[in-house]
């Protein structure tokens, strides 16, 4: 069991924090409050310095194409959808993984009539909380702390108050290539008993030419090594054709599979492509 906060949701509070150095007419996410997640003190210099951000931004271009884009347009995407289903009467909100995701806060308004739960592991929740006092935690944010190696997090979710029969969102993303297809449909099939009729859920995969190492991408399969290297290997990828079946024996329909090439059309026409080894999945729950 791990016993320290997950660097990795550092690692998202600061490509966000970096985002905030790019100019407003072609920044993908707002969000001020990233910087205040940053517990690395060299993260915390740099986000503080726009134009040593703006310089690691140019060298992040062309270490990893498309990734700054990627990881700022997924949160981006969460957001609008989240506030498009909250004008529809949405109830509640799951962010699975949570880490250091500011939504309740970036959004705050569109959500004052949703309960946001958010799930993670005890040891990354614990900063999180710290920092949501320190920022002033929102009256609709709810914590739920499990270790998903052990816990169940449906059951602690239930305990916290979540309701399986209101209208309700589930986000899952950046996380599933990381674990085991059996650890993967696992946590689909808790999800698929989260909702009812009508549930959305996003999430995000690999391709599974990446895990396999099919790909020509050279730039995907140095990340690949990258993150083995880090004791962090890929693990789960799919084929977009596999997308559809892969949801369905869960009881959900894929709605939309997001193209770099749309994302980069809605949200960043004027920078590079999305990294295009990623692609983000939203479903709807159909029994």
């Amino acid at each position: 069991m791990r016993e320290d906060y997950s660097r990795t949701a550092e690692g998202m509070a600061m490509v966000r924090a970096l985002e905030q150095s790019v100019p407003l007419e072609r920044r993908i996410i707002e969000d001020p409050f990233a910087k205040e997640f940053l517990l690395n003190r060299r993260y915390q210099w740099l986000a503080s310095n726009p134009l040593l951000a703006r310089g690691l931004l140019l060298f992040m271009k062309y270490w990893a194409p498309g990734g700054q884009e990627f990881l700022t347009v997924r949160p981006r995407l969460v957001d609008d959808l989240a506030v498009k289903l909250s004008s529809e009467g949405l109830d509640q909100i799951v962010i699975l993984g949570a880490g250091f995701d500011t939504m309740v806060l970036r959004i705050h308004e569109s959500l004052a009539n949703v309960i946001v739960f958010e799930v993670d592991h005890p040891a990354t929740q614990s900063i999180k909380r710290k920092t949501m006092q320190r920022l002033g935690q929102p009256e609709n944010l709810r914590f739920v702390a499990v270790d998903f190696e052990k816990g169940d997090f449906r059951q602690k979710l239930i305990e916290a108050g979540f309701d399986t029969k209101r209208h309700s969102f589930l986000i899952w993303v950046g996380v599933s290539y990381y674990l085991t297809e059996r650890a993967v449909a696992n946590t689909m099939e808790q999800l698929a008993r989260l909702g009812n009729a009508g549930t959305t859920l996003v999430w995000d995969y690999l391709l599974a030419e990446v895990v396999n190492g099919a790909t020509t991408n050279r730039n995907a399969l140095s990340k690949a090594r990258k993150a083995e290297r880090l004791g962090e290997p890929w693990l789960f990828g799919l084929e977009i054709s596999q997308v559809a079946a892969f949801v369905e024996q869960f009881g959900f329909r894929p709605v939309k599979d997001y193209s770099p090439e749309e994302l980069q059309r809605l949200y960043c026409p004027h920078r590079a492509t999305p990294m295009s080894y990623v692609r983000i999945v939203v479903c709807e729950k159909q029994m």
